[in-house]
Formats: structure tokens, sequence, C-alpha cells
């Protein structure tokens, strides 16, 4: 055989040595450290995963003026827009206009960079009106809905 040809089989050998030497090491780490991995299961278990919930911002402040003409309407009169807080697509609307909701119940499911983010009522009150549907996309600011 040529010079060249044996230093490359050497070379070889030499290479796949290495490999097999790496993989029993990552064998051997596995199995040693393999009793750790349970200890924590209870901070987060595969079956449950963490739910978090985003609040919707409220929509701009009103002038002083206006503030205090507000505080002694009636609350049931007021309309408050509520707002997208993320770019995303409609994946599901809960409510229909004229249903009464309770703060913290779900009006939307937005798909914000495929997580299912919902959408809250930030009080009680009822729906006027919904200005999305299933399917939409929505960008960040944009209005989803209206409440009484």
């Amino acid at each position: 055989m040529s010079n060249t040809l044996m230093q490359g089989l050497v070379l070889l050998v030499a290479g796949m040595g290495i490999v097999y030497v790496f993989l029993a090491l990552m064998v051997w780490v596995m199995n040693r450290f393999a009793v750790i991995i349970p200890r924590f299961n209870h901070i987060l278990p595969d079956e449950e995963p963490k739910k978090k919930a985003r609040t919707v911002r409220p929509a701009a402040a009103a002038p002083a003026g206006a503030v205090t003409a507000l505080a002694a309407a009636d609350h049931a009169a007021i309309q408050e827009e509520i707002r997208s807080v993320l770019p995303g697509a409609v994946l599901r609307v809960s409510v229909k206009p004229g249903d009464a909701v309770a703060q913290g119940d779900e009006l939307l499911v937005l798909d914000v960079m495929k997580m299912e983010t919902p959408v809250r009522a930030p009080r009680a009150g009822s729906v006027v009106a919904l200005r999305v549907g299933v399917g939409d996309k929505v960008n960040t600011d944009d209005v989803l809905a209206v409440l009484s």
C-alpha cells in the first residue's frame, strides 16, 4: 500500500476510537447522574405544563377632568376596549356579544408563537362587541372586544 493510504487508514481508526471513547463516556455520565434527574420532577412534571396568564393592558388614560366625570358615571355604562398585548392569531372565542363576564373570565385565546395565550376580562361586565373571529390575525394594540 502507498504511504498516503496507510496514513488515511490510521487516521480513520484513531478517529473511530475517539468517537467510541466519547460515546462510552456519555453512557457512563447518563447512568451516573440518572438518579439526580427524578429528584426535580416535582418542579415541572411532564403531564402538567405551567400555565401563565397574561393581563390585558388597560386603554389609554383619560384626562384629569374626564376621570372625575367617569367616576360619577354608572359603572355599567362605561365601555372598555380589550386590546391585544401581542401579535398572533385568534384560536378560540369563548364569549359572544351580550354575555355577562366576571373579572378574570376568558374572552378568547390567541395563538402567539405556537403558545395559547388567553385574553381575560379585566373587570366584570357584559360583552358589547367582538371585533375578531376565529382565524383572524391580530397585531399589538388591535381591539379584540368591547366590555360595558
